[in-house]
Order: structure tokens, then sequence, then C-alpha cells
């Protein structure tokens, strides 16, 4: 084919995409538009206003507009974090692993004109099996639920969607609004994602799936309570809920990952459960469980799945350095203005002004993704029964324990500074000793096997 023409054909098919993207969301505001001016011919509209208790200047079409292009916003940021996820994690995988990672696809058109040295580094890859998902029929089992199988699904991505809207891009740019209990709503719409889950095992009707389903509310369920009181001990010293809040108390006392270390820990790997990532993808193990509750579906309904693990994955990234690592500011304003007695003003001002950027958030997020995914590619599959004694005999206690001490923490510093400054003295030799008696702990095998040859014996000890 001509090199031409195939750049054409190329255009013409990335032309379309982004009119059919732009035909929805123009259809999708028309539906809004007519759905609100039925509802006000019929005082709907009025009722609501007088039992919600809403200013009667209040703006419906343009609520409607602002959430519309919220949605469309939300999917457009989330979308392209999952092709680059999906991107880099080979890329990272393939280094770990010695190999090389997608190299292949590039566009046609440049290799048939002789542009071999042009290497893309197979971004494309991502692109690429989309197109491919999306050309293939969705397979509905004989004796499945099909209303519930497709669903599940469509509830998954929905969720993470939901999540992505009340998280702070930056101090002044929430997608909905920064409510005072934003972190308590961020966990309860996130914990939804276990039902997606169990609901597309249970409509399946396939036992490896009922399996899989089985294990994700065992394992999601237990992870929440770790979760949840880890990063209570960080409200113990930020004393609020709101995510900004957290944001702004960080510029003043320094990053809460140097008070709470065994709870960035924590925090961590309780995230890394709850998105059922290996070491922890006890779910969909494919040595034992085909996919878990994946295994009947197909197309985009498995890749809607797949969107929302990678989804679920940057957002998680997204909370942790917003809780832990300062949010979008790079520099603790706090230590900033030590530095300002030895900087000349004009070029103090451009550090702070460069200082809190939606970019040290996207970093910082990067960072911890990448940690995270070296977690996948480093350590084996653990057993079950070792994922729930990790919860319930050493996270869930070593959090209860470590909410004390950060109290012991808050109130020592009240007395002795003035609330000016916060002393993790208790937090520190808490962290220290758990350290130590993790490092003592003698690993060997248990008792049961018995019939284990004395070589495994003698070089497991």
């Amino acid at each position: 084919m001509n090199p031409f023409n195939q750049i054409f054909s190329f255009l013409r098919f990335t032309l379309f995409f982004i009119v059919f993207y732009f035909v929805v969301a123009v259809f999708l505001l028309i539906i809004a538009f007519i759905l609100v001016f039925i509802l006000d011919k019929l005082g709907v509209i009025s009722l609501l206003k007088t039992f919600l208790i809403i200013p009667a200047n209040f703006n419906w079409f343009g609520y409607v507009v602002y959430s519309i292009v919220g949605i469309l916003f939300i999917l457009t940021v989330l979308m392209g974090s999952v092709i680059v996820q999906i991107w880099w994690e080979r890329k990272f995988s393939a280094k770990i692993q010695g190999r090389m990672g997608p190299t292949v696809v590039n566009l046609p058109f440049l290799l048939d004109i002789g542009s071999k040295n042009i290497f893309l580094g197979g971004i494309l890859q991502p692109i690429a099996d989309v197109i491919k998902l999306i050309q293939k029929e969705i397979m509905i089992p004989e004796t499945s639920y099909p209303y519930l199988f497709l669903l599940s699904p469509i509830l998954a991505f929905s969720t993470v969607m939901i999540v992505f809207g009340v998280v702070p891009f930056s101090r002044d740019f929430i997608m909905l609004k920064d409510l005072n209990i934003g972190l308590l709503f961020i966990f309860a719409i996130s914990s939804y994602m276990v039902i997606s889950l169990i609901l597309a095992a249970w409509a399946s009707n396939n036992k490896y799936s009922l399996l899989g389903g089985l294990r994700t509310v065992a394992q999601m369920l237990s992870y929440e309570i770790p979760l949840l009181l880890s990063f209570l001990s960080v409200i113990i010293f930020v004393g609020s809920f709101e995510v900004v809040k957290i944001i702004e108390v960080q510029d003043k006392i320094g990053w809460l990952i140097f008070y709470q270390p065994l709870m960035f820990i924590i925090f961590l790997w309780s995230m890394v459960a709850e998105n059922n990532r290996a070491p922890f993808d006890l779910p969909e193990a494919e040595s034992e469980l085909v996919a878990g509750f994946v295994t009947e579906y197909s197309s985009m309904a498995f890749s809607l799945f797949y969107l929302a693990e990678y989804g679920y994955l940057f957002f998680n990234s997204i909370i942790i350095s917003i809780l832990f690592l300062g949010g979008d500011s790079l520099i603790p304003v706090a230590f900033l203005n030590i530095l300002s007695n030895y900087l000349p003003n004009n070029i103090f001002q451009l550090i702070i002004l460069a200082n809190s950027n939606v970019i040290w958030l996207f970093l910082k997020a990067f960072i911890v993704l990448t940690l995270i995914m070296l977690f996948r590619w480093t350590y084996p599959r653990i057993r079950m029964d070792h994922l729930m004694n990790l919860a319930w005999k050493a996270f869930i206690p070593i959090t209860l324990i470590n909410i004390m001490f950060s109290s012991f923490d808050l109130v020592l510093s009240l007395n002795l500074f003035n609330n000016n400054f916060i002393l993790p003295l208790f937090n520190w030799i808490f962290f220290l000793v758990i350290i130590y008696l993790t490092a003592i702990k003698k690993i060997s095998l248990s008792s049961k096997y018995k019939n284990v040859p004395i070589f495994y014996k003698k070089y497991s000890t």
C-alpha cells in the first residue's frame, strides 16, 4: 500500500474517534438540557428547591454543563493515565526480567517510508490493544445472569470515576467539591469496588469465578480495616478530613511520612491488597483460578475491569501522595521560609511560585506507582492464609497501637510546643521496635511439612 494512503487512513481513523467523542459529549448535553427543561415545566425543579433548600437563583443549566464537562475531563485524565501506566509497567517489568518489552507497534507508514530509526518505545501498544478489544465480541455464557454479567464491569469503572471527582489535582481545582468529610467519602465510594467484583463472580455462574469472588470478599473487606485505621493516625495530627487541609498542614510541619513512617508502609501495602495487585492477587490467581472473577469476560467487558484496576492504581498513588508526601507541593513552605534568609528575594519568590503545582503531585504519584509495580514483579504470590494473617494478626493490632502513640505525641507536642511543632517521638520508637522485631524473626518450615526432604529442611532454617 502507498505510504501516503496509509497516512490518510491513519489520520481518518484518528479523526473518526475524535469526532465520535465530541458527538457523544454533545448528545449528552442535549439530553441533559431536554431533561432539565421538562422537569422545570413539570414543577419538579421548584419542588426540589423547596424541599432541599436550594437558592432560587440556582443555575441548573450551568450545573448540568459543568457536570458533563467534569465527567469528560475525568474520563480523559483516567484514560490517559491508564495508557501510560500499561506501557510503563510493560517496559518496567521487561527491564526487571531482562526482556525488551513492547517495541514492535509503530506507525505503519513510518516503517514503509524507511523511518525505522524513529523509535517510539512501544507507546502505541496500549492503543493497539484497545482497538483489538473494541473489535472483539462480548461473549455471554448461556448459564450466566446476562444483565448482572454486563452491569458489573460498568459498575467497577463508574466507581473509579466517582472517586476522582473529589480528588484535588491542586488546591484550587477539585472537579466536584472539597467536602469536609472528603477522605471518608473517597474511601466509602472506593469500597464499592468489591460489590462489582462479587457481582461479576456471581453472574458468571462459574466455579472459578465464584471462588475468586469469595476471596475478594475476604481480602478487600479485611484490608479495608487497616487501611482506614492507618489514615486515622494521620487525621490525629491534621485534625480534619478535608483533603486540601491535609496538604496545607504538611506545608507547615513537613511531609507526614516523616511523622508516620510505619503507617505509610501499612497504608501502601493495604492499598496494594485492596487493588488485588500481586503479590496479593489471590482473587484472580491464574495458577489456581484461571482468572478468578474475570474468567468469563472478554472484549470491552474485560477491558472495563482492566481500566478500573489501573485507574484505581493511579487513584491510590495520588491518595498516598496527598496523605504522606505533601500533595502538590515540592518542598514544605516551612522549610522554604528557612531558605528565604539565604536566597535573593526574586529567586525565592520564583521558587514559591513553582513550589505548588499539579506536576509535583503527578510526579510523586508516578514514583509510588512504580514502587507498587516493583512489588508485583519482585515478590511471589503469597498463600491465602498468610494474606489473612497479615491483615488480622499484624496490620490491625499495629495500627491500633499506633493510634494510641499518635495521641501521646500530639498531647506531648501541645504541652511543649503549643501546637507549633509536632514531635513524633513515640511513633518513631514504635516504628523502630516493629522493624527490629521483623528483622530478628526467624523463618522456618512449619511442623506440618514432615515429609520434606532433609536437604530442604537444612537450607530453609
